[in-house]
């Protein structure tokens, strides 16, 4: 038993999770402080045009950002030194260019994105693309860490981006600046964020590995369109909802709604650090013939435990949880806290089921989350009456991905590597 115990402590799994969900929980009470004090200098209808602001972010990192898993898989199974170093110099090119082309295109549409979203400041659509072109830059080189199991650094990066979002976020409203000050306190913390991610790979970038040829270029677009898909959807089945409350409803039902998914995405990204370790761990495993199972069933219970905690203290104490994060004016979504922790523990769960398959190479399990993220948007389009309808649309929605998810695991576990141990 002692032994077991000794063996569970020590492994990367729970050593490198340990790390990161601590950091993660440092980082998602950064995060969660600035929606709370955001949501409180502002009031319900400037915060709900803030995160709407923040869900565009997310929702234009889509297409560069999915290319995160393939970055992660590719510097984990690599072979040396050598070849990181060439890959690295190769991404670093390809992602400034990219995140610059996106700056551009951005900010010739931010009237028309102003007026569907109803912003009255164009410049606020053109400042968060200036937010997303280093967010991107920072994440690629967080993907290089995240990849070499460098996790403390990658830790270290994340706390410094959201204290800082937090400091001059609010230094700036305080001073008068509203949502326009948030932005210029938000482009400060990811600039920062991105010079600190250099610093912690530049063993890999300063000359003291020489890099080898470029990768392939070929098997690396062929492993990211199935990602590009999965991330697209996932990013769509926590975003998509906001999106459209913010488009169908009234400015203060959208900051209501936004409080209401602030606390349930503590869920998704309380227990996301795990799948974030798992990722790497398996795909080195996979790479190297070596057994991966119980690193995957022991991220699905790790996983499942903690969004059930956060689901039970959300069932046992709705008004306490949302008064003390948003204050008692958001206190009309209590009763709606459980049946959206519900949702964002599905979907928990079926975002590590489905980056377990990616690891391993399984690629075609994102057409399922492909045709939910697809099922929630039609549902919401049609049916959006009231909040409550919108959370039981993604619920549904949630259940049906996770049943699907589900069946597959068992229907394709043979192939997945789960009968019997992969080999080279």
């Amino acid at each position: 038993m002692i032994n077991k115990f000794k063996y569970l402590i020590t492994h990367p799994l729970f050593s490198g999770s340990a790390v990161m969900v601590l950091g993660s929980n440092v980082t998602n009470l950064l995060n969660y402080a600035y929606h709370l004090v955001m949501g409180r200098l502002l009031g319900p209808g400037n915060y709900g045009e803030l995160a709407v602001l923040i869900s565009l972010i997310g929702l234009l990192g889509i297409i560069p950002l999915s290319f995160n898993l393939v970055i992660v898989r590719f510097v984990s199974a690599a072979h040396s030194p050598k070849e990181i170093t060439g890959f690295i110099n190769w991404l670093q090119k390809r992602t400034i260019l990219l995140a610059l082309g996106i700056l551009v295109l951005i900010t010739v549409v931010s009237p028309y994105l102003a007026s569907f979203l109803n912003i009255e400041n164009p410049l606020l659509i053109v400042m968060s693309a200036v937010v997303f072109l280093f967010m991107v830059l920072t994440v690629a080189n967080r993907a290089v860490l995240q990849g070499l199991l460098r996790f403390k650094y990658l830790t270290i990066s994340l706390i410094s981006e959201y204290g800082l979002r937090l400091i001059l976020g609010a230094a700036f409203v305080y001073l008068g600046f509203s949502v326009l000050g948030v932005m210029f306190g938000f482009i400060g913390a990811v600039i920062i964020a991105w010079f600190l991610s250099i610093k912690f790979m530049s063993d890999y970038t300063q000359g003291s590995v020489k890099a080898s040829t470029q990768p392939n270029v070929k098997s690396l677009f062929l492993y990211s369109v199935p990602v590009l898909v999965y991330t697209i959807a996932n990013t769509s089945l926590y975003s998509t909802d906001l999106v459209l409350v913010k488009h169908f409803f009234s400015s203060h039902d959208a900051g209501i709604y936004a409080a209401l998914s602030t606390l349930g995405k503590i869920i998704f990204f309380g227990a996301g650090p795990v799948a974030q370790v798992m990722f790497p761990i398996i795909s080195k495993r996979h790479a190297q013939g070596e057994d991966y199972k119980k690193v995957f069933l022991y991220s699905l219970i790790l996983s499942l435990l903690i969004s059930l905690a956060v689901v039970l203290i959300y069932w046992l104490f709705p008004s306490l949880s949302v008064t003390i994060l948003f204050g008692s004016s958001y206190l009309e979504v209590a009763g709606l806290l459980v049946q959206f922790g519900l949702f964002m523990t599905l979907l928990t769960l079926s975002s590590l089921m489905v980056n377990f398959y990616l690891s391993i190479g399984q690629t075609k399990v994102v057409v399922l989350p492909f045709v939910a993220a697809l099922a929630q948007i039609i549902g919401l389009w049609f049916y959006h009456s009231s909040l409550e309808i919108v959370v039981n649309v993604s619920l549904v929605v949630s259940i049906a991905l996770f049943a699907g998810l589900f069946v597959y695991f068992f229907s394709f576990r043979e192939q997945a590597g789960l009968k019997k141990s992969p080999q080279r």
